[in-house]
């Protein structure tokens, strides 16, 4: 019933049989509570309007509907507004049942006496009673349900007025995508990804270019001093711009020679923010001013010093010319000759602008034209019969060829056209589309647009409504597959049917990324990400007017319609209180989210809050990025449909009001320590799918009723009745579930009433004991806690028994893809796993006693054998099994290896399986890592000699392995090697042929550091490793010298250094001419410090051995436990420092006043950690103006402070001189007046939040909303 308005919106066949539910549905509420005359009658004249209804609905073209009739467009919203008013009604009557059902409950179980009896004697008096108090309390709502009733039959009634008008439109040429419709039908197949295909030669052209050998387009460009060349490919929406781009960019020879640096723009350009974004994926941080000046010193100092590729996809502004100067001017003055600017824009003009700006004159720019005829044939015979032989049908062949040539070669448009042919492949269907739905495609934007149109009007009513819901967010918008499908269903979008709502939106959303409406974005494995091509965004917006609306800027609320149902407010932040007003305006919003940076105006809010608590159809409440929310939640109890709440906070006295949402499905709000007696109301919210609550998870509060709980995190089982293990078996859709506290499982009887064997939705399993140093005899416990067989996920940890359950030994969880086993300490044996055929991930951890996997054998006797483990594991890690000796063959399949604090006497061996060749199976292995394994010896014999799996691998990591001493490793087949660190092992000997196994120069982090022999051939090879971006050396006590400047010279993208405990280091070598150079750490290099002392003394000679001549470091992280070496080259002319962290120096009793202030427009943080001897900070620190956190540690001499910078944001002193505690205690005094200015002070006990004084104690009782809440409110007044 939830989506029936959506489908009048859309005029699909479907709708009329969901509005005679809705009729069937409300009649049947009139007859119960109000039964009067004529209702049989007009019942029965809906009804048979219904038909009529469905004649208009079948003809109507919905992409030219006002174009037809404005009449019939008004009338279709009229139709639609009387459905969505009886759907409210009907919903309402719901509620009631569903808070009357909820009394009795709380009555039943927490009421008194007297109040049970109270009770009782009402409830006696019978149904007729019971039925006249229902009709004299729901008045209201029964007078809107019978209202809405006319208004449809008013509406029914006005659908004659159309039948003419649709037999004129039946009779036309105006049917063809309807046509088209009919015959759609899904297909369960998936397409692969999208080659690329077709851009070749461009993408040599591009990539000739980059390196300054395309004489085709190098030659035609006129570069001004001090500009960076450009190159814009141009090309409308859909022609392949953005993947051509991403391909080039991920090609060696670019990554090689070039930092690339990618921002899309889209449509909202201001020079800020693209700089901020610029930034911001330079730096791999978000940057923390938000200004532009601040932003572009920061960019210059970032990329002064490397050759970067700028890639700005998807640009449309061609008219600030301002913007884009205040865009490029940082570019400007780098007087860079080696980096390049890559454009992807739709238009020229935009090319010509970026280009005049730059002071780069070209005449000619690569503009992409369509794929030729055979490489578009490639493609869509790629989607086309993806999973099928097209040579099996040469009739359907050689219509796909027709069809292909028609669409002119555009990519993005035979990518979906192919996969929305693809789930029709009959030649008669496929002729239609040819000769009816591409009549007149000429390949021009406005063309593609159409054909866009046309796939979304062949989707199920139900996708399209899904689809259109979602231009509500931004262009480049990332979708974490969870969150959108819980926002489906919090809107209303995904009708009850056989499936539960949540299979069924994650098969629209499938659907939808079939037919290439979405795009899967891999950004890591625990979750599904998806984003949508601008195109697609663009078609999103234009089929959903008057639906929803993402509103950016007040000017739009002139445009949009009344009939707006969900609605996003971007940037509310920039509206006034009379703006946000005017959102009144739509009255009968569903759909409510907050797009914003917080904190608001006073004003604003209290605007907002108005829309919120009159928006009385409301279904989602979205705002998670405002602090202060308690004021919504003060009304969310009387928005009677709510069905999903995603707020920063709650207030405890506040949640009672949530409480009584009997329609919530949704609840995510980061509130902790709210009070037990209030927060077990929630219990009563039996359709509640969804809650985060807080960082604790539900609380101890009853959850037996909530029956359509998807996902239960952190609950925690005890003896009390409401809180016992039995509570969860009620709650029979869980798709995930974490049990902590299971030691309060008394007996297997407690266990099996946990039934979560009957969970057949269950796809994941947390279970914790907290008492695993106890042991349990009994194993009945967990054996009854046996999951369903569908199982996907399962974690055990802090077992105490002594054994494995029963269940995991027989293999009978036979589904699991991951498997983890923690802290099980009295476990000595694991069995064989290898009949877990789809197993994929298992983490071993904290198994001190365990001793053998599977049964033993001798694998010198056989060349393969049966795996212990499954062939289907990509992952395995093991760690802190002292007791286990040896592992077990290891799979072909293996990805990545770790193991950590296991007391090895042999590395593993990958087997292989029974007779099979080991040659048949290609290497996949990328990640082997072995650290703190005290009995390993010898690396001889083991997978690191198996060449085979070598040549994959990109980390190896063999650290703190205090007795190996032999390891024979093939460098010379890692030719993917990427990081590599040999550290803690200091009997290593040098290898038999180590001049011969040069590391590969493919590595990018190299960390060594007592290593035996083997440092100094490590040592050795650095000088030829010109790809490192990092370098760690530790313990290296045949380090003299860092390289010299020649060496460094080489290294175009060493970005960190980090030097430690090095003893006989006593030069920087040439570090000056490191320009690449971002992060430098050095502490304890004993001979270092020693010559940095002599500096102090006067030396010049110390200075000469300290450092070779010449400097163009621009260090942004800086950390020392040797102040000094700041008032000596090369560290001495740093004057772009933006954090700097002394450490460990306990003698420093002052800090370089002179160092500091030459980088006063750069530092933003400054840490002094151990500084006993410091006695005071220099009186210039005021003049430290970007200066955003001071943090001292252990300044226990330190009594007063100077003035200090008014950008400092936080001031941490944790330990320092009780005369200064004391001083900033006493109100009014020069002390605490220095730092009333800082928002987030620490001194010593004592805490100040915007000037309001807290104790420690106090403070730490703040959860960080409250303090965050605490703070936006102080800064409003």
């Amino acid at each position: 019933m939830a989506a029936s308005a959506a489908l009048v919106f859309a005029g699909k066949s479907v709708a009329t049989s969901a509005i005679s539910f809705l009729v069937n549905k409300a009649f049947s509420y009139i007859d119960e509570y109000c039964k009067s005359e004529n209702m049989d009658e007009l019942k029965n004249r809906l009804l048979r309007a219904m038909p009529h209804i469905q004649a208009v609905f079948d003809v109507v073209n919905p992409e030219l509907v006002r174009e037809q009739s404005s009449g019939l467009d008004a009338w279709l919203w009229q139709l639609r507004d009387a459905v969505e008013a009886a759907e409210d009604a009907i919903d309402e009557l719901e509620y009631y049942e569903l808070e009357e059902k909820a009394k009795d409950q709380k009555v039943s179980e927490w009421g008194s006496p007297l109040g049970k009896m109270k009770h009782k004697f009402v409830r006696s008096f019978g149904p007729a009673i019971n039925k006249t108090i229902k009709k004299i309390s729901h008045r209201d709502t029964l007078k809107r349900l019978m209202k809405s009733v006319d208004d449809l039959d008013k509406a029914a009634v006005g659908v004659s007025d159309f039948l003419k008008l649709t037999d004129h439109l039946n009779g036309g040429s105006s049917t063809s995508s309807q046509q088209l419709m009919d015959n759609d039908r899904q297909t369960s197949s998936t397409s692969s990804a999208t080659n690329f295909v077709g851009r070749e030669k461009e993408k040599e052209q591009i990539i000739g270019w980059l390196a300054n050998t395309s004489d085709e387009l190098g030659e035609t460009m006129v570069i001004k001093t001090n500009s960076i060349p450009i190159i814009s490919v141009i090309g409308h929406g859909g022609m392949g711009k953005t993947a051509l781009a991403q391909s080039i960019c991920g090609q060696d020879e670019v990554v090689k020679h070039f930092k690339v640096i990618w921002t899309t723009i889209s449509t909202s350009f201001d020079a800020t923010s693209v700089t901020s974004k610029i930034l911001e994926d330079a730096k791999r941080v978000k940057p923390s001013s938000d200004h532009l000046e601040p932003l572009q010193r920061d960019l210059k100092e970032k990329l002064a010093s490397i050759n970067f590729l700028l890639v700005l996809d998807d640009v449309w502004e061609d008219k600030k010319r301002d913007e884009w100067e205040k865009l490029f001017a940082p570019l400007k003055e780098l007087n860079t000759t080696g980096s390049k600017i890559l454009l992807t824009t739709r238009m020229q003009s935009v090319a010509d602008m970026a280009a005049k700006v730059m002071g780069v004159e070209r005449d000619k720019f690569l503009t992409l034209q369509g794929l030729e005829d055979d490489k578009n044939l490639k493609l869509f015979g790629h989607h086309a019969f993806s999973g099928l032989n097209p040579r099996d049908d040469a009739y359907l062949m050689v219509i796909g060829e027709q069809i292909a040539k028609k669409l002119r070669g555009c990519p993005l448009v035979t990518k979906v056209v192919a996969e929305h042919l693809q789930s029709n492949i009959t030649p008669e269907y496929w002729r239609k589309f040819l000769h009816q739905g591409l009549e007149h495609f000429k390949g021009t934007e406005k063309d593609i647009m159409k054909v866009l149109r046309l796939s979304y009007y062949h989707l199920p009513t139900e996708l399209q409504i899904c689809f259109r819901y979602c231009c509500l967010f931004p262009q480049d918008y990332i979708f974490e597959k969870k969150e959108l499908v819980q926002m489906w269903i919090g809107s209303g979008l995904i009708a009850s049917g056989i499936q539960s709502l949540e299979d069924t939106a994650e098969q629209f959303l499938a659907q939808l990324t079939r037919k290439s409406f979405f795009d899967k974005k891999p950004i890591w494995a625990q979750s599904e990400f998806y984003v949508m091509h601008d195109l697609m965004h663009e078609l999103a917006s234009n089929v959903s007017t008057g639906e929803c609306a993402r509103i950016v800027d007040p000017v739009q609320l002139q445009d949009e319609k009344y009939t707006v149902r969900h609605l996003c407010i971007a940037n509310i932040h920039s509206f006034s209180a009379d703006e946000v007003k005017k959102i009144s305006h739509f009255k009968n919003l569903r759909t409510i989210i907050i797009d914003c940076m917080p904190p608001l105006e006073n004003d604003t809010l209290c605007a907002l809050q108005m829309i919120v608590e009159t928006s009385k159809s409301l279904r989602l409440f979205h705002s998670a990025q405002l602090w202060n929310t308690s004021r919504f939640a003060v009304n969310f109890g009387n928005l009677k449909h709510l069905r999903y709440i995603c707020v920063s906070s709650i207030p405890q006295d506040k949640i009672c009001g949530v409480a009584r949402l009997y329609h919530l499905m949704v609840l995510h709000h980061g509130s902790s320590g709210t009070k037990i007696d209030e927060a077990r109301y929630l219990g009563n919210l039996e359709r509640l799918r969804y809650v985060s609550y807080g960082v604790h998870g539900f609380g101890n509060f009853p959850i037996s009723r909530l029956t359509s709980l998807q996902e239960l995190h952190n609950y925690r089982v005890e003896e009390r009745t409401c809180n016992q293990i039995s509570a969860v078996g009620s709650l029979r859709d869980l798709r995930r579930l974490g049990l902590q506290g299971l030691e309060n499982v008394k007996n297997w009887e407690e266990a099996k009433n946990a039934k979560l064997k009957e969970k057949q939705y269950l796809n994941s399993l947390f279970m914790e004991w907290s008492t695993p140093d106890q042991i349990m005899t009994d194993n009945l416990v967990l054996d009854h806690l046996e999951p369903h067989v569908n199982i996907r996920e399962l974690q055990i940890g802090g077992y105490p028994g002594l054994k494995i359950p029963s269940w995991i030994e027989n293999c009978s969880v036979r589904n699991l893809i991951s498997l983890k086993l923690i802290s099980c300490i009295n476990w000595d044996y694991i069995p064989s796993l290898g009949q877990l055929v789809l197993l994929e991930l298992l983490v071993l951890d904290n198994l001190p006693k365990l001793r053998q996997i599977g049964r033993s054998f001798d694998m010198s006797k056989s060349s393969s054998m049966e795996l212990l483990l499954p062939q289907s594991l990509n992952t395995l890690e093991v760690s802190k099994c002292q007791k286990l000796r040896e592992l077990p063959l290891l799979p072909p399949s293996l990805i990545s290896l770790k193991i950590h604090d296991v007391w090895l006497t042999k590395f593993p061996i990958i087997g292989k399986v029974s007779s099979e060749s080991i040659e048949s199976k290609s290497s996949k292995l990328i990640n082997v890592r072995v650290t703190n394994c005290p009995h390993l010896t010898s690396l001889e014999g083991s997978l690191l000699e198996q060449k085979l799996y070598m040549g994959t691998l990109r980390v190896l990591t063999i650290v703190d392995c205090k007795h190996l001493e032999s390891a024979s490793i093939p460098f010379e087949e890692m030719k993917q090697l990427k990081e590599l660190a040999v550290m803690q092992c200091p009997k290593l000997r040098t290898m038999r042929d180590a001049k011969d196994k040069l590391v590969p120069s493919s590595l990018r982090e190299l960390s060594i550091g007592g290593c035996g022999d083997l440092e100094l051939p490590l040592l050795g090879s650095v000088q030829l490793l010109t790809n490192l971006s990092a370098l760690e050396l530790q313990n290296c006590s045949s380090l003299l010298s860092l390289p010299s400047a020649d060496v460094f010279k080489s290294f175009r993208s060493l970005q960190n250094i980090y030097v430690m405990r090095c003893e006989n280091l006593s030069s920087l070598g040439g570090l000056g001419s490191l320009s690449s150079l971002q992060q430098l750490a050095i502490s304890k290099c004993s001979k270092l410090t020693e010559a940095g002392s002599s500096l102090l003394s006067g030396s010049g000679d110390a200075e000469e051995h300290l450092v070779e001549p010449g400097n163009s470091l621009r260090i942004s992280v800086l950390s020392l436990d040797l102040p000094s070496l700041l008032l000596h080259e090369p560290l001495k002319s740093l004057c772009h420092t933006e954090y700097l962290c002394i450490n460990g120096c306990s003698e420093t009793k002052s800090l370089p006043e002179r160092w500091l202030l030459q980088n006063r427009s750069s530092l933003r943080h400054l840490s002094i950690l151990k500084a006993e001897s410091l006695e005071s900070l220099p009186p210039s620190m005021q003049d430290l103006c970007s200066l955003k956190s001071l943090d001292l540690d252990g300044a226990l001499l330190l009594r007063s402070l100077p003035y200090l910078p008014s950008s400092l944001k936080n001031l941490s002193i944790r330990e320092c001189h009780p005369d200064l505690e004391k001083k900033i205690t006493k109100h009014g005094s020069p002390e605490l007046n220095k730092i009333a200015h800082i928002p987030d002070v620490t001194i010593g006990g004592w805490h100040f939040l915007m000037g309001k004084k807290f104790s420690r104690e106090a403070y730490h009782k703040l959860s960080d909303s409250d303090r965050n809440r605490f703070m936006s409110e102080s800064s409003l007044h």
